[in-house]
C-alpha cells in the first residue's frame, strides 16, 4: 500500500456514511431514525475501516519510508577476474555504495545522510550459521548456500530530515551510530560468477 492507494481507499468511503456518522454525534433523534432504518451497522463498519486505513497508512509511512533498512535497492560489485577479492572486501565496497546512495536526494525517503565515517562490515557465511540463528534471521532455503552471506553494517553518520528510530537530527552535530533498529534483518550478500550483490533483507 502507498499513499496514493490510501487516499483512494479513503475517498471511496461514501459521503452519506460520513454525514450520517457526524449527525449521530450531535442529534439523538437522528440516531433513532438510523436505528429504525438499520443504518447503525454500516456506519460502524465505515468508521472502523476509516480508522484502520489511516492507522495503516501512518505505520507504513513512518516505518518504511523513514528507515535506512527500508532502502531495498540491490547494489552490485564486480571483481576483476585477474585479481582476488574476499567476501569481506566485497561487502565493504557494497556498503560504500549503500551509504553513498543514502546521501542522495530521494522522494522514497524522508531523510538524507549528509556525511559518514568509521564504516565497517561484519560478514557471516549463511552455511556456518546454526539452525537456531538461521531461524532468528528467518533465512529462506535459497539464502543458505556457499555463495550467500549476512552482512552487518556499522557506521557513524549525520543526517537531515527524519529517520527512524532516531527522529530529527540531534543538536550540536552529534554523530549517530545507529543505522537501523536492532533486529535480525541486516543485509544479504550473494555472489554470481565475479559479481557480488547486496540488498536489505527488509520485507
Amino acid at each position: 500500500m502507498n499513499s496514493q492507494m490510501l487516499l483512494e481507499a479513503i475517498g471511496n468511503i461514501s459521503d452519506n456514511y460520513i454525514t450520517e456518522a457526524a449527525d449521530l454525534t450531535f442529534n439523538k433523534n437522528v440516531f433513532i431514525v438510523c436505528r429504525r432504518k438499520k443504518l447503525i451497522r454500516p456506519l460502524l463498519i465505515a468508521a472502523l475501516i476509516t480508522v484502520l486505513l489511516c492507522s495503516a497508512g501512518f505505520v507504513i509511512y513512518t516505518y518504511i519510508y523513514n528507515s535506512a533498512i527500508g532502502n531495498t535497492i540491490t547494489y552490485y560489485y564486480t571483481v576483476d577476474s585477474a585479481t582476488t577479492s574476499s567476501p569481506e572486501e566485497a561487502a565493504y565496497e557494497l556498503a560504500v555504495l549503500y551509504m553513498n546512495d543514502l546521501m542522495t536526494e530521494s522522494e522514497e525517503r524522508t531523510f538524507r545522510i549528509t556525511e559518514y565515517k568509521d564504516l565497517g562490515v561484519e560478514v557471516i557465511h549463511t552455511t556456518e550459521m546454526s539452525a537456531e540463528l538461521s531461524d532468528i534471521y528467518f533465512l529462506l532455503e535459497d539464502e543458505i548456500s556457499e555463495n550467500a552471506w549476512i552482512v552487518k553494517i556499522s557506521v557513524s553518520y549525520r543526517f537531515e530530515g527524519t529517520i527512524s528510530p532516531i527522529g530529527s537530527p540531534p543538536p550540536n552535530g552529534i554523530w549517530i551510530d545507529e543505522l537501523y533498529q536492532a533486529s535480525p534483518i541486516d543485509f544479504l550478500m550473494t555472489k554470481h560468477s565475479d559479481t557480488y550483490s547486496l540488498q536489505s533483507r527488509y520485507r
